[in-house]
């Protein structure tokens, strides 16, 4: 599976970009299709929460486990696809910069979903639409940490 890098730099502490990407509630403020999170206990390496999203009229939940928490470091979350998807991980690298943050979203990522053919270009032209999605989640985190 190959991985999937992003990077911005943000203009606020190590400790501030981790509290906010750590707060479950606030994956809404960057996506206007999650609509929910459910979540219960403390945040730990194994918590599983539900993210529940709405397009098209259409609500899909999924499921999602945290599979590495280092404070001010790390923050890494897996989710669990139901078949044929694949499951995804995505880990959050926050790097002190400056007076502010380098924060990094690397993302395993299956490029060719199950039951897609695999046609010549399909795994580059799937790659830039994922990270072209990535690089917009990481600006509106931006934006919304800085402001």
């Amino acid at each position: 599976m190959p991985v999937l890098e992003v990077s911005t730099t943000i203009g606020r502490p190590v400790a501030r970009v981790f509290e906010f990407i750590t707060i479950l509630e606030n994956q809404k403020k960057l996506s206007s299709y999650i609509t929910g999170v459910e979540f219960k206990g403390p945040l730990k390496v194994g918590s599983r929460y539900v993210v529940k999203t709405t397009s098209m009229g259409h609500t899909v939940e999924t499921t999602n486990e945290v599979i590495s928490l280092e404070p001010n470091k790390r923050f890494g979350v897996k989710t669990l696809a139901a078949p044929p998807a694949s499951d995804v991980t995505n880990t959050y690298l926050l790097e002190r910069e400056g007076d502010g943050t380098r924060l990094t979203l690397q993302v395993d990522a299956v490029l060719t979903p199950a039951g897609m053919p695999n046609m010549p270009g399909m795994e580059e032209m799937m790659k830039k639409q994922m990270l072209t999605g990535f690089e917009s989640t990481l600006a509106a985190l931006k934006k919304i940490i800085e402001s």
